[in-house]
């Protein structure tokens, strides 16, 4: 239960601060457990401690089996981790394949399985080259304007786009394409940060974010919702006529009775 937390520190840029929280950030009941202190404390047990959250002033935990274990310093955030992992396509072992050199690349065709009982109809080649997305149209801030286009340096890539809020996601990587774009007319009013990354036909993706380049913070107000303002107006109007009508009615009405009386 010590070991669920080794999660490797991803590189330092604007967007992977995210990923992690100082440990004075721990919570009381963590920082205030009494067993694994040494001296006449008693180790730690399964449940005492998760292994994973910092505790504020102790650098090392002594767990009942296992002695001291090192108290990591930065709380991790293992959802936003775990967007960051991707899978490396390779391709299978084959033979009778076909290759060639085009474009300074080694592309290989086809191919039979080693045994013979499944035919490839794929192509691979190597594509060392990182993609780089770029945000082309963007709101100003303070203002109801909620469009995004993005724009990469290669063709034929894709987005994925994500959206946060203070410290919570809320959009968390989402796909899109050039002539899609972003639409964020639905978000309430407030500050956001939208992160953008290209993904090329090869599956690689972005590595690097800078602000202005494909990371951009502004502050968000909604529009002005003419539709409910006029339909509170008309239904204001329609009280205000039909609320005269009944009086003229009622004194009409009031009118006829005194003479039916006489």
């Amino acid at each position: 239960f010590v070991k669920k937390c080794a999660i490797e520190e991803l590189q330092d840029s604007f967007f992977h601060q995210f990923f992690f929280r100082e440990a004075g950030h721990a919570n009381d009941e963590t920082s205030a457990i009494s067993c694994g202190r040494g001296g006449n404390s008693n180790p730690c047990d399964a449940g005492d401690w998760d292994g994973c959250t910092p505790i504020p002033g102790l650098a090392e935990v002594d767990v009942h089996g296992l002695g001291n274990v090192a108290v990591p310093q930065i709380k991790h955030n293992v959802s936003s981790v775990v967007e960051e992992l991707f899978c490396r396509q390779i391709p299978r072992s084959r033979c009778y394949s076909a290759s060639a050199f085009l474009d300074n690349r080694v592309v290989t065709v086809g191919g039979k399985s080693s045994n013979s009982t499944t035919l490839y109809r794929d192509v691979w080649t190597r594509d060392e080259t990182f993609p780089r997305a770029f945000i082309s149209l963007k709101p100003k801030s303070r203002t109801s304007q909620s469009k995004f286009v993005f724009d990469s340096s290669e063709a034929g890539a894709y987005f994925e786009y994500k959206i946060i809020k203070g410290n919570d996601d809320i959009i968390p990587w989402s796909v899109t394409t050039k002539s899609m774009g972003v639409d964020v007319s639905w978000i309430g009013r407030g500050w956001y940060t939208l992160f953008v990354r290209s993904v090329d036909p090869s599956g690689n993706r972005d590595v690097l974010f800078s602000n202005e380049v494909n990371v951009f913070s502004w502050y968000y107000v909604p529009p002005i919702p003419w539709g409910v303002l006029s339909g509170c107006a008309l239904a204001t109007l329609a009280l205000v006529v039909g609320g005269y009508f009944e009086y003229r009615r009622r004194k009409r009405r009031a009118v006829m009775e005194r003479f039916a009386l006489r």
